[in-house]
């Protein structure tokens, strides 16, 4: 059965806590039940997850309507999910871009960013990559930031000449003398 939109049955929704249940009792990730369940309705990953927490909180609140439904209290436990403030969006893109601009790649700054820790920098690194998506004008907002102080950094979305160019530039600065000789013979040969 699949469902296009944003109405969830009873069934469904039976049956998104089941396979939830089922895996916290196998030791696992809940992830696997949200793919199972976003397949088979056709739905996203992402609307199946929100949708799941959502439900959650809501029979913390009202467990009659879970205990109605047949789910127990024990199947509706959820991880502490903690949604980033705007300043602290602001500041991890700006962290990040800022070392692109250094050289560094993503998961580095990422990596520095979260001091280490690997839950975190996962968290950081998820949230960084869907702003680039979902939130351009926020990403062009802080590089129009960074550009008024004069602070180097690397456009997410561009790929110019002048990138390349730079690119380049920095690929000969770093050749030591044997291999800025091949570099320019081969460049001789091109041309």
């Amino acid at each position: 059965m699949t469902n296009n939109n944003s109405n969830w049955t009873v069934e469904q929704t039976v049956e998104l806590f089941e396979l939830c249940a089922e895996a916290r009792n196998r030791g696992e990730s809940l992830s696997g039940a949200f793919k199972r369940m976003a397949e088979k309705t056709a739905r996203s990953l992402n609307s199946v997850r929100n949708y799941y927490y959502g439900q959650a909180k809501t029979f913390e609140l009202v467990p009659e309507v879970a205990q109605k439904l047949g789910i127990k209290k024990a199947e509706v436990e959820r991880k502490r999910f903690v949604p980033f403030e705007d300043k602290e969006v602001r500041e991890l893109v700006e962290y990040v871009l800022i070392a692109k601009g250094r050289g560094e790649s993503v998961r580095k700054a990422i990596y520095d960013l979260a001091k280490g820790d690997g839950k975190t920098a996962l968290r950081y690194q998820n949230k960084y990559r869907s702003v680039l998506r979902s939130h351009r004008a926020l990403v062009e907002q802080v590089m129009s930031d960074l550009t008024a102080r004069g602070v180097a950094f690397r456009d997410p979305y561009g790929k110019t000449e002048s990138d390349n160019f730079t690119r380049l530039t920095e690929y000969i600065a770093a050749l030591d003398n044997n291999r800025v000789g091949k570099f320019l013979s081969l460049i001789e040969k091109l041309t």
